[in-house]
């Protein structure tokens, strides 16, 4: 009888919930280089201010805040994020810690998983007015062994794998699995204002074991640069899938 009495005003265990995590990743192109001799000593100078990302934002606000590095053509250090869909939103790390202080950019958020924010700037805009997608960066979601295109032109796209086309709209991406350890052809195509795709870029990606790859079809951000458009690639190790939260 006494174990039965136990076992009804006992409280119910919570169920465990993993911990899931943020990063920061901002596309665009460095500045180019400038100096000043001064003295017969050459000094880096500073980028011209919005020429490049904060070098720190700042997510959340008091004692709890949170300070992520930013470095352009980068992803940042996770950063463990509650479960829900309350947006991150992220303040320079030079702006006062206080939440009525103007923020840099609000980062949606889905509603479980990890999460990758893919920052940028529009045309002839500066990185205080950035803009930003999120895709799910979990191991079920993008797994070892495969690639994550992403378009993210104004205009449509078109992707190329060795004889297999895709067509990618604004916005819109992909994941797909590919060979572990062979070069894969790339090209990419945008389509241009007469409706003609025009390709621009030529490569290859190629996976080890245990990696995943991401594309990132974007508008090119450097002085002058010699094409609108601009392909970065990057290759990671793929996180290992978590354990089952309710074991």
């Amino acid at each position: 009888m006494a174990l039965s009495h136990a076992q009804k005003t006992e409280a119910p265990e919570k169920a465990k919930v993993a911990p899931r995590c943020l990063r920061l990743l901002p596309l665009g192109e460095t500045p180019p280089f400038r100096q000043d001799v001064r003295d017969g000593v050459r000094y880096e100078l500073e980028p011209d201010p919005g020429s490049i990302p904060p070098r720190q934002v700042r997510l959340g606000t008091g004692d709890a805040s949170v300070l992520i590095r930013l470095n352009l053509g980068r992803a940042s250090e996770p950063i463990k994020i509650p479960e829900g869909t309350a947006p991150a939103i992220l303040r320079e790390a030079s702006a006062p810690n206080d939440p009525s202080t103007k923020p840099w950019l609000v980062v949606r958020l889905p509603e479980t998983g990890d999460a990758l924010a893919v920052i940028w700037r529009e045309s002839g805009t500066q990185w205080n007015k950035p803009r930003s997608f999120t895709f799910a960066d979990s191991a079920a979601a993008f797994p070892a062994g495969s690639i994550r295109i992403v378009n993210l032109l104004p205009v449509e796209s078109a992707v190329i794998f060795g004889t297999e086309r895709v067509l990618l709209m604004p916005g819109k991406s992909m994941v797909k699995a590919i060979p572990i350890g062979t070069d894969l052809p790339i090209q990419v195509a945008f389509k241009n204002p007469t409706g003609q795709y025009q390709r621009f870029y030529t490569g290859s990606v190629l996976l080890n074991p245990h990696e995943r790859a991401q594309i990132f079809v974007h508008r090119a951000d450097g002085e002058k640069p010699r094409q609108a458009a601009k392909v970065s690639t990057y290759n990671e190790a793929a996180p290992t899938a978590a354990p089952n939260p309710t074991e």
